[in-house]
């Protein structure tokens, strides 16, 4: 599915990462250009961590409760070549779809390759730790965000 119509993607312009209080849901926030914030929930914790180590926010450290290990997400921040190489191949990232049946959100992470973009269907969060990376643009596409707050205004309504 190619994105080319602008007017549908709102851009993020901030990306924050956490672990919801009460419940500790690891929740991950984007807030876009319009004034309107999309939200992910249930996003693997190591993307809470990872992002907030990346941001420097250590006080997500407590939350390894001891186990120092890294993993690939640490790997794919650790140094300025690798990052770099991501920037050279990933073009954008889009928050795209949603899978119904499953309740998750699809994106749409373009590599491009010798000038030819190559999509391919990636987990939201993963796809965003991509971008941030990588410095490149993630996107959110906009009758996801409306339909997000249509369900947030019904719940509301239901309570």
């Amino acid at each position: 599915m190619s994105q080319d119509n602008s007017e549908e993607l709102i851009k993020v312009e901030k990306v924050e990462a956490f672990f919801y209080p009460i419940h500790g849901i690891p929740t991950m926030v984007l807030y876009l250009e319009d004034g309107r914030e999309f939200k992910m929930f249930q996003i693997p914790p190591e993307i809470v961590i990872a992002l907030n180590r990346l941001q420097e926010k250590r006080d997500y450290e407590e939350l390894l409760r001891g186990d120092k290990r890294e993993n690939i997400y640490d790997v794919l921040a650790f140094s300025s070549e690798i990052k770099d190489q991501l920037s050279k191949i990933i073009n954008r990232v889009i928050i795209n779809d949603v899978n119904e049946e499953y309740g998750v959100y699809i994106a749409t992470v373009e590599f491009k390759f010798d000038g030819v973009i190559i999509e391919k269907q990636l987990i939201p969060s993963h796809a965003v730790f991509l971008a941030i990376v990588s410095n490149r643009p993630i996107y959110v596409k906009k009758n996801l965000v409306d339909e997000q707050e249509k369900q947030e205004r019904k719940s509301g309504e239901d309570v």
